[in-house]
């Protein structure tokens, strides 16, 4: 360079180069400055002032050298440099307490709580574990608490950082003996107390975090989008290098979030939110972006257990998310519980989804927030299974996390019905249920006889469908309760306000409705459940329920069965369809006002030797009892058994019955014929009193002489043996044209009893006993019922493939029918309960005509309100299609015209 050109060439004394030459010098010396602050900020402050070349050449080794070897009890004071601009901190050990290892955990708890000292936590590890393996341990250990590790120094044989105002984790640290659990390894810990003092301009955590998102948020564009606050692998930021950030920690994430909440009120243009990659599980605190107009939320590469912890985010409309790299993704129709939570959502990762449109929320089913553990709670282990020390939990309110560990051998279901039957008698409802690949857990509540029955089975679950038995790990006070938690007993009241309707307590079906709750988990069949369903029930409808439903509930018994006598009203109780084994499953039931009492189709009906039987013994629990099974208990009762010389004829005399009278009842009544041997002989007798002098006979009457031609009774022709013998009808072709003659009939099932006194390979006897009506008579609106008697005798001829299967093939050889008249038992007595009734539709409106069990309730509601007998009540309904509320119209205006005679309000006569 020319001497004369360059800028530090010294120009003569009134120069006009004199003013630029000072100005040139000034700007040298101020970058020079900036150079060597810099400088010093990069490197340890010299013990002695230096002129400036001297620093820049001395070479000062760094204080936390990883080579180096520390050592803890020395008494040298250390000054720790900020590299990132604030003030020093220095470790003065003369001034601190003793150090604290695990021999000695008496610590000072008037030092620890003091907010201007800085604790020292020295980790020995031996340079046997890595810095990010220990960080890993520590903030896995303390992820609920306030834990702001500062100044992190690494060493050959130990780190170790400070901490201030972070008593909660000191205590825990001397709780757990001062050893840290990473992986396989237990590292000890010492702790130095007070062992610097806090001056202001040093570092202050929660201030550099949020300072830091500031950054981010004022430099947007810097980093991709003026539009995005990119807070990608948050920790990472430059100004955060003396600060040990881990966002998977509670304290640390609820600093960036109220941060994140300030910096976007503060910038219009940001709209989109970027925290991929931070280890985030704690969702709840997002919540407070709920008001900010937040449209994109990129959560990608975090450590999102489950789907349903999003629910804590509803209330933010977002149009963009990503999750992927969640545990959340390995969760079944993830994608599908995303969407229910967010209805404007249009992408879901790379996937462009619909709009799903939300159902308005009724006010007496508000959905409820997802609980969001706050602590890791007390974990009880197979040591602290002592029922004694686990009484302390019994008033806590708070949330509790049971783990069940299964291995992907079970499903959601078989837990779930594990769990129930084995604490059916304890009230158990598991809450905010999830499912992984190796384990499952819920929350419980309020729980705590069941859970102080699990620690007394040693926490093992056994799992009959799978015959097998899981463990279970309970995590105690993991979470506070709110009133935006789920309650389940209100569900259970407002389930049991649903099914109330015109004097009837519908609680069929329970479990069908009781699966479409959310959050929470029911068993329909479990007493406790029950015994809760009808509890309340009683107390707010005992004295207006008259019909009770309980039909399809798999009820093993009626121990839950006790507040029927708080049902002051009650006068028909429905158990079909339940799962009652044996007459002593109805102990639990206590006195009450009941006359009419379902059981058919309970195993129990199948135990009793007769209908007297039958009537006794459930007159012991029901003393009030007028009709059983839509029959009445006075005059000729019937009841369906079976009596059979050996178990093995069960099911061929099943399968012959319902198939002949199945044939007998249809078009195809022809082919009977097929089953009977060629030379097959069929001969009947009837009792029918047709004698009516002086009268014509009637329509049924003359029916009856039509089975009467064919009645070959010995009695009658005993004068002429010959006639008789003409009556026997032989062969199958002359039998179907005989039973083709009869008139179309509709058999009782119900009233059938059989007997199969024979049973051998050789030859086959069954006996059938029951009723049956005629199809064109009941058409007329008069019906009347036949008794029958039917005795058939078979034997093989062959090989089958049509009743029998693949089986040996038989044929009748004699068949015998003796027919009489019957009593009338009611018209409502006849059966048509060969299949469930349908459970009526929830709300359904009075003026929809009513099926079966509805008419049974509207005539038992109708009778108790007008006291009319049976007969005038039926009239009134059918006049009015069965709809409750005309007909009780109906009722008023011929009462207030006095046009209901009084025998209409006498008891119906049996």
């Amino acid at each position: 360079m020319d001497e004369e050109n360059s800028p530090l060439v010294k120009a003569e004394p009134g120069d006009d180069f004199d003013q630029q030459s000072d100005e040139t010098e000034s700007c040298i010396k101020d970058m020079l400055q900036e150079m060597q602050s810099k400088e010093r900020g990069k490197r340890p402050q010299a013990a002695t002032i230096a002129p400036a070349t001297a620093v820049l050449e001395q070479s000062t080794p760094q204080e936390h050298d990883e080579n180096s070897f520390y050592n803890v009890h020395s008494d040298k004071p250390q000054s720790l440099k900020m590299c990132t601009g604030e003030l020093d901190i220095v470790l003065e050990p003369k001034l601190a307490g003793p150090v604290y290892n695990a021999a000695n955990l008496s610590l000072d708890r008037a030092l620890l709580n003091r907010a201007d000292m800085w604790h020292q936590v020295i980790v020995h590890h031996g340079n046997g574990c890595t810095r990010q393996k220990i960080l890993e341990a520590l903030f896995g250990s303390y992820s609920y608490c306030d834990f702001f590790p500062v100044a992190y120094r690494r060493h050959a044989n130990a780190d170790f950082f400070l901490l201030r105002m972070c008593s909660q984790v000191l205590l825990k640290m001397f709780e757990e003996g001062l050893q840290l659990k990473a992986g396989s390894m237990a590292l000890p810990i010492s702790v130095r107390l007070g062992a610097a003092r806090f001056h202001t301009g040093q570092i202050f955590p929660r201030q550099t975090i949020t300072k830091a998102v500031q950054e981010r948020c004022d430099n947007a564009a810097q980093y991709g989008d003026i539009a995005v606050l990119n807070l990608d692998s948050f920790a990472e930021h430059a100004s955060l290098r003396e600060l040990c950030v881990y966002l998977g920690n509670r304290a640390q994430f609820e600093v960036v979030c109220s941060a994140i909440a300030q910096a976007m009120d503060g910038n219009a243009c940001i709209s989109r939110l970027r925290l991929a990659n931070n280890d985030i599980s704690h969702m709840s605190l997002l919540a407070a972006l709920k008001n900010t107009k937040l449209i994109s939320l990129d959560l990608r590469g975090n450590r999102i257990k489950h789907p349903s912890s999003l629910r804590l985010l509803k209330d933010i409309p977002l149009v963009e998310l990503y999750v992927e790299g969640n545990n959340l993704t390995d969760v079944p129709d993830y994608e599908k519980i995303i969407r229910s939570f967010f209805p404007n959502l249009l992408k879901l990762d790379s996937n462009l989804t619909q709009t799903v449109t939300t159902k308005a929320v009724r006010d007496d089913a508000e959905e409820e927030e997802e609980v969001e553990i706050t602590s890791p709670g007390t974990v009880i282990t197979e040591a602290d299974l002592n029922p004694g020390a686990f009484q302390k939990y019994n008033i806590t309110p708070h949330w509790h996390k049971v783990t069940v560990h299964h291995n992907g051998v079970c499903n959601k279901q078989d837990i779930l019905d594990g769990l129930f039957h084995l604490l059916g008698k304890h009230a158990f409802y598991p809450c905010y249920y999830k499912t992984y690949s190796k384990q499952d857990e819920f929350l419980v509540q309020n729980c705590f006889d069941a859970l102080l029955f699990l620690v007394k089975q040693k926490l093992k679950l056994p799992i009959p469908a799978h015959n097998t038995v899981l463990k279970l790990a309970l995590a105690m006070n993991v979470a506070e309760a709110s009133d935006a938690d789920v309650q389940p007993l209100r569900k259970l009241e407002r389930f049991v306000n649903k099914r109330f309707k015109l004097g009837c307590l519908d609680l069929c079906s329970m479990q069908d409705e009781l699966n479409e709750c959310k959050v929470v988990d029911f068993c329909a069949k479990s007493p406790s459940t029950l015994a809760y369903v009808l509890e309340f029930a009683a107390r707010k409808y005992g004295n207006s329920c008259l019909v009770l439903r309980l039909r399809n509930n798999g009820l093993r018994n009626c121990a839950a069965l006790e507040s029927l006598s708080k049902f002051y009203k009650l006068v028909s109780l429905d158990l079909r369809y339940n799962a009652l084994s044996k007459i002593s499953d109805l102990q639990g039931v206590p006195w009450n006002n009941i006359t009419e009492l379902f059981l058919d189709n309970n195993p129990l009906c199948g135990t009793m030797r007769s209908s007297v039987e039958y009537v006794r013994k459930v007159r012991q629990y029901f003393g009030m009892l007028q009709q059983l099974d839509g029959r009445t208990l006075l005059g000729n009762f019937t009841y369906c058994q079976n009596y059979l010389c050996t178990p093995e004829a069960y099911k061929f005399a099943e399968s012959f019955v319902k198939h002949y009278f199945a044939l007998f009842d249809s078009f195809q009544r022809g082919d009977l014929q097929e089953l009977y041997h060629p030379k097959a002989q069929f001969s009947m007798t009837c009792d029918f009193d047709i004698e009516q002098s002086g009268q014509q006979l009637d329509a049924q009457l003359d029916r009856q002489a039509s089975y009467a031609q064919h009645s070959r009774n010995l009695l009658q022709f005993k004068d002429s043996l010959d006639r008789a013998v003409s009556k026997l009808i032989v062969g199958n072709e002359r039998i179907g044209y005989v039973l083709t003659s009869f008139p179309k009939t509709e058999f009782d099932f119900y009233s059938f009893r059989i007997d199969v006194p024979v049973f051998t390979p050789e030859r086959v006897m069954i006996t059938v006993h029951g009723r049956m009506h005629e199809d064109e008579v009941s058409a007329l609106g008069h019906v009347s019922y036949i008794g029958f008697t039917r005795t058939w005798y078979l034997q093989p001829c062959g090989m089958g493939t049509n009743l029998f299967h693949d089986a040996i093939e038989y044929k009748i050889h004699n068949d015998m029918l003796h027919m009489y008249s019957m009593t009338q038992e009611g018209n409502d007595a006849f059966g048509r309960r060969n299949e469930a009734t349908p459970v009526a539709e929830n709300g359904m409106d009075t003026s929809m005509q009513c099926d079966d069990n509805d008419r049974e309730n509207a005539m038992i509601v109708f009778k108790e309100l007008t006291q009319l007998n049976r007969a005038w009540c039926k009239r009134c309904l059918e006049e009015s299609s069965w709809n409750l509320k005309v007909a009780l119209n109906i009722f008023l205006k011929l009462y207030e015209s006095k046009r209901i005679p009084k025998i209409a309000f006498k008891d119906d006569i049996p």
